[in-house]
């Protein structure tokens, strides 16, 4: 069941951002003693993205670590908990986000590699995937790609 297409869920994860940056506008302020981290900001930022109606309805999780996938850890997941992909069932992994502070665009293009090779794969067919790359002068970049094994499935199996 497809509930969202990757235009609306790009809208959905800008709005998050802008929200972060509105409902915490000093995001980046810390004293010389702290510094802000990539963690810091995922977790904010999935409370936002986790506000949303459609993806609300998942479980929002945090650096989780994937034993079979070489102890791989996304940042962001929205998945249902405790129901592991089995063939010829839907699988409910819906949304892999990997985040960047200030990443250079080969980063970026990095994280999206390890998204389609490891969150899109034959184990845990995530639907979407997104790299939301967030800079301390608060500018983002949200890039949101589907899995395209699993929606041409779909659209196979829909004739």
């Amino acid at each position: 069941m497809k509930i969202l297409d990757k235009t609306a869920l790009k809208e959905i994860l800008k709005c998050a951002v802008e929200t972060l940056f509105k409902t915490q506008p000093n995001i980046f302020c810390f004293t010389f003693e702290t510094r802000q981290t990539e963690w810091n900001l995922a977790h904010h930022l999935a409370n936002e993205i986790h506000k949303d109606p459609v993806l609300s309805r998942f479980d929002c999780d945090l650096d989780v670590i994937k034993p079979n996938l070489d102890k791989k850890r996304p940042d962001i997941i929205f998945h249902k908990r405790g129901k592991p992909c089995e063939r010829g069932k839907p699988c409910e992994n819906f949304l892999v986000v990997e985040m960047k502070r200030n990443g250079s665009r080969s980063k970026v293009g990095k994280d999206i590699r390890k998204i389609k090779k490891y969150w899109f794969g034959r184990r845990l067919h995530y639907q979407f995937g997104a790299v939301i790359n967030i800079r301390d002068n608060k500018t983002y970049d949200v890039c949101v790609f589907s899995n395209p094994g699993l929606h041409s499935r779909a659209d196979e199996e829909g004739r």
